[in-house]
Order: C-alpha cells, then structure tokens, then sequence
C-alpha cells in the first residue's frame, strides 16, 4: 500500500512540475473504469478532444510503455496484456504542435474467468431461475457489459444507411462510467442498422435473460429500437426478437417460421430526452418452440408465454445477441447508448 501511495505521489509530482506540456482534461481514459478490478488482457479504451490534431499516442503501464501500431488511432482501443495486482495505467497524446495531452488511472488486474465464460459444474444448479437475479449453471453462460465486448458487426438491416462500427465506448452519457454508443445515419426513409454479436456455443441450454439499458439522443426520430438473441440447435434456429415500436406503440416480437413481427399488449411509448429505459426479455426452448415468457419494462413484469416454431438452417449450436436501430421517414440520424447488457444463457 505504500509502494501505491509513493508511485502515486510521484506521479502528482511529475505532473506539477511541468504544467505547460501536460493538460490531464485532454484524454479521457473510458475503459477501465477509476480503480476498477479487471483480467488480462485489459481493454484500453480513449477518448481526446475533437479538435486535437493527434500525431501520436502511447500507452503505459507502471511508467513502462507498451508498444502500439506506429499510426495514430483515434479514439484508442487496444487490449493491454498485464500481470496480475495493481497497475498506474497512462494514456499520453502528441498534437502535431507538439502539445501533449495525458490522463492516468489506477486499475487491478485480478485472477478468474473474463466476461463471457461458460462456468463450472460447481455452479449453482438453475432449475427455478429468478428473473432478475438468476445463477448459471452447468454448461451455463454469463455475458456481462455486453456493449462493452469486441466481436460487434455492422448488417444493415433495410435500405443503405450509415451505420457506425459497432459500438463506440464512451465515458458519457452511461451508467457505470462506460456505455456503447451506436449510431444509425440513413440515407433514405425507414433505413435500419443492425448489429450483432457471437458470444459462444453450448448443446444444451435453452434458457435466455436478456437484460440492458438504452437510451436515445434524440427519442423523437427513432421509429423504434430492437433486441434480439438467437440459439441454433443443430439445423433449428430460434430467434428471441423484441421490438419497442414507437410508430405502433407497443412490443411487437418475431415469429421466425412466420418471419413476420407479431403484436402484443405491451405498451412501449417513445422515451423522454435524457431518461435511461430499461428491458429485461426472459425466454426459452420448449416443446421444440421459441418461447418468450416475459418482458419486463421500466420496473413492469409483463408475462406473455407465446411461443413459435424455428427456421431451419446450417447446422450449429451458437447463440448470441443483436441491437438494432430503426430509422424514420424523414431519414433523421441518431444515437443510442446502451449500458450494463446482461445475457445469460443455461
């Protein structure tokens, strides 16, 4: 502890002594989170002004540099391998008038499985899954800050829309410190951006939870926001789709053998400015259908147990999850920030 406070220290002290090069307020260390507890390799994700002309950027850790692509990338992300403890993580940035722009978190990398891992069989058993707190299982899967993981796609969905690169991680607006920011630019009326994600493979579960929060820019240009997971069973695919329609004003979910959106009592009304929504969807395979048992909205347990049959197509037994943002006649482009996604599949 007082190897930390002393490193610490000294590195205050750097940063009085030459306040003319270095301007903390100009990089924003978004991922990890301030003193926060994470496995190797860590995530490194930054943010610098917009009007900065980046000529170079290095990362280090513990005063060590680590080596990066000669280019300049901006906003940085990179995974950072590094040994287990604590670490003084620092991201330094060059302007081509030499200006140099530098912020410095603490973080501990720690043992265990990363985000995303199947569990143990030592795992509690998951025969009677609580909806808002449930345990894995054998063969079960805990995805946490799902918006937050690499392995995102771009699909436009319908028409031929700007689509951002999957999400971008940002410090704010969010929830715990990071959220991903999606973006959906169209080009014409009731454009579409899909983006979808693989997280892993399993034969046997077939029960899902999805769980996030979103949140909208500009709520009244979106014609409605949609999430999905998808499980193969061999040649059968199941698709779980939920769709806040905000020119219908209600949840819509997909009947995949039909492949057409089917109408609930659900209400979903167009969010406020500024207001952080939050979905909860609960499904499972049974009986050789895809069946969504709830959906909870805003705190608002709604039960549904309407099932479908699957699509065929190429054998497999991966499952994952995919956000998509609906655009309106007008063609008017916005963000959406999703924060804390949770899927859990056993």
């Amino acid at each position: 502890m007082q190897s930390k406070n002393f490193s610490r220290a000294l590195t205050a002290l750097v940063f009085l002594i030459a306040p003319a090069i270095l301007f903390a307020d100009g990089v924003t260390i978004v991922s990890p989170a301030d003193n926060a507890t994470v496995t190797s390799p860590v995530r490194v994700v930054a943010e610098f002004p917009r009007t900065a002309s980046i000529n170079s950027i290095t990362v280090s850790v513990d005063h060590v540099n680590v080596p990066q692509p000669e280019e300049a990338v901006t906003p940085l992300d990179t995974k950072i391998s590094m040994t287990q403890g604590s670490h003084l993580l620092t991201v330094t940035a060059r302007q081509d008038d030499g200006t140099v722009l530098t912020s410095s978190k603490w973080l501990t990398v720690g043992p265990g499985a990363q985000n995303g891992q199947m569990q143990s069989q030592d795992s509690p058993n998951m025969d009677s899954p609580n909806l808002d707190n449930p345990n894995v299982g054998d063969n079960g899967y805990v995805g946490n800050d799902v918006e937050e993981m690499s392995g995102w796609y771009t699909y436009p969905d319908y028409g031929h829309p700007v689509c951002s690169d999957g999400p971008a991680l940002v410090a704010t607006p969010s929830l715990d410190g990071v959220a991903g920011k999606f973006y959906l630019g169209p080009t014409g009326q009731f454009n579409n951006c899909l983006w979808p994600i693989k997280l892993g493979s399993s034969r046997t579960a077939a029960n899902f939870l999805l769980d996030t929060y979103y949140r909208l820019n500009n709520p009244s240009v979106s014609q409605g926001v949609e999430f999905s997971h998808n499980k193969h069973v061999g040649t059968k695919w199941y698709k779980f789709s939920v769709q806040c329609s905000y020119n219908y004003g209600n949840v819509r979910i997909w009947d995949t053998a039909g492949n057409k959106w089917s109408n609930t009592s659900i209400p979903c009304r167009r969010p406020a400015s500024g207001h952080w929504e939050h979905i909860t969807v609960k499904t499972k395979i049974s009986n050789g259908k895809a069946v969504f048992i709830s959906i909870k909205l805003n705190g608002i347990l709604y039960s549904l147990n309407k099932s479908f049959y699957p699509r065929t197509e190429a054998s497999s037994y991966s499952f994952g999850v995919h956000f998509q943002m609906n655009g309106n006649r007008a063609g008017n482009a916005y963000y959406t920030y999703l924060d804390n996604f949770t899927f859990n599949a056993w």
